[in-house]
This record gives C-alpha cells, sequence and structure tokens, in this order.
C-alpha cells in the first residue's frame, strides 16, 4: 500500500471517528419525558409490592362502583 492511500485511510477513519462521537454526543444529549424522572423517584421510595397492592385496591374500587352504579341506575322512561 503505497503512503497516499495510507493518509487517506488514516484521514477517512479519524473523519468516521469524529462523526461518531457528534451523534453520540446528539443523542446522549436527549432529555427523558418527564414520566420518567416521576418513575425513578417512586421507584426508589415505593417497593414492588406496595405498587402492585395500590393497582389491586384501585381495579377493586373501580369494578365496585361500576356495580354499584349499575344497581342503583334506574333505567330510561
Amino acid at each position: 500500500m503505497s503512503d497516499l492511500q495510507e493518509r487517506d485511510i488514516r484521514r477517512t477513519r479519524e473523519e468516521m471517528d469524529q462523526a461518531k462521537a457528534r451523534s453520540e454526543r446528539d443523542v446522549g444529549g436527549q432529555r427523558l419525558p418527564r414520566r420518567y424522572h416521576l418513575y425513578d423517584k417512586i421507584k426508589d421510595h415505593v417497593s414492588l409490592r406496595t405498587v402492585d397492592l395500590i393497582i389491586v385496591t384501585v381495579s377493586a374500587l373501580i369494578i365496585l362502583l361500576l356495580i354499584y352504579g349499575i344497581a342503583t341506575g334506574t333505567p330510561p322512561a
């Protein structure tokens, strides 16, 4: 390989490395949506079992309120 070809290869590789660094910097600079920050705060202080309990409780309340609404609702006249 000639000296000229080696320099071209090195220059091309250097340009590719610079482009890669710019790309990683641009992608790394993206901000996460607000919900991820909220989830991170919750997960640091609340166990998974507690979250499951809250989900089950809210689901049960929704079902009970739906049944109550159906049972006490008046049919259209």
